[in-house]
């Protein structure tokens, strides 16, 4: 039998289990040591990474926050937060004035009169009314590699290994490796409800040079508590999974978040195809790697793991 056993007292397995059939892609991801991380659109479920209604209210005070924060960079400069002598290319005289009749300004106004300064001096400020836009963009964009904690669950095996044709790859989560890290890989929830704001959040500010061509943006960041949660949410019909996630900003071909140490058959592969992968593993690993079958029991009380010698 497999023991789960957990890192630094979190609540986290030191191997992760990928479900596969029996098939030359299984057989590639060997063979080349990289995964595909699939996209929200590619996954089955269709309900994965909805993200609740944004309250407007909150929506509409959090742009009005932060566009505040832009409108203090311009009239109010570090050490002493005091007014600037020159903005820009202005002279003095010519920033006095212009911060006396900003200073009269409604808020929109204002907003609109700062972009107008920042845009004459070749900088295309970032727009916070686009945070939220831009968030459900990158979330079409996240890359995801589904992984279980179990490596003998009946219903995994039927639906994910081939109808217990296939194979099970264990990825170890120990030592330095993304599936370690707490940015990369994430335990899912099972909820009913979905994810949503209803305080602050992280935000992250990409600046570029004057001149550049590239507007500077502000988002919600890959850090933040909700985006994650929105990444690693599912409804409780699947909490039979015991699912966590291997998550980057974008889908693709990576390489192995961790080391490849455990192989599990199926409990209906052949023994030449057992035999195929031992070898197709021996080939293409430099590490120890160990083997396991699914066997099994007696009763009906479920699946057995086998180690092989």
């Amino acid at each position: 039998m497999i023991e789960t056993t957990y890192e630094n007292n979190e609540l986290r397995p030191n191997i992760l289990y990928k479900y596969r059939d029996d098939s030359g892609r299984t057989e590639d991801i060997i063979k080349n040591q990289k995964v595909w991380l699939s996209s929200p659109s590619q996954l089955n479920d269709p309900l994965e990474c909805r993200i609740g209604e944004i309250p407007l209210e909150w929506e509409t005070r959090t742009i009005r926050e932060l566009e505040n924060g832009q409108l203090m960079g311009v009239v109010m400069r570090p050490p002493f937060f005091e007014p600037p002598t020159r903005l820009f290319s202005l002279s003095e005289r010519a920033t006095k004035h212009w911060i006396k009749r900003f200073g009269k300004l409604s808020h929109e106004r204002k907003v609109k009169a700062m972009r107008q300064l920042y845009s004459d001096h070749g900088v295309d400020l970032s727009r916070p009314e686009n945070i939220f836009k831009d968030m459900r963009e990158r979330l079409s964009k996240v890359g995801i590699f589904s992984l279980s904690e179990d490596c003998s669950n009946e219903l995994m095996w039927a639906h994910y290994g081939a109808n217990h044709q296939g194979i099970a790859l264990g990825f170890s989560s120990s030592h330095d490796c993304k599936l370690a890290s707490q940015r990369h890989c994430l335990p899912v929830t099972y909820s009913r409800e979905k994810p949503t704001f209803n305080a602050g959040f992280i935000n992250e500010v990409q600046v570029f040079a004057p001149g550049s061509g590239r507007q500077n943006v502000q988002r919600v960041s890959f850090e933040d508590p909700v985006f994650r949660s929105t990444i690693s949410t599912k409804t409780s019909t699947w909490n039979y999974e015991k699912e966590w996630r291997y998550v980057e900003e974008t889908h693709g071909l990576f390489d192995f978040p961790g080391d490849l140490s455990h192989v599990v058959f199926g409990l209906r592969m052949s023994p030449e195809r057992k035999l195929h992968y031992r070898n197709l593993v021996k080939q293409n690993t430099n590490h120890n790697v160990e083997f396991f079958s699914i066997g099994e029991n007696q009763d009906l009380s479920g699946l057995t793991i086998i180690k092989e010698k």
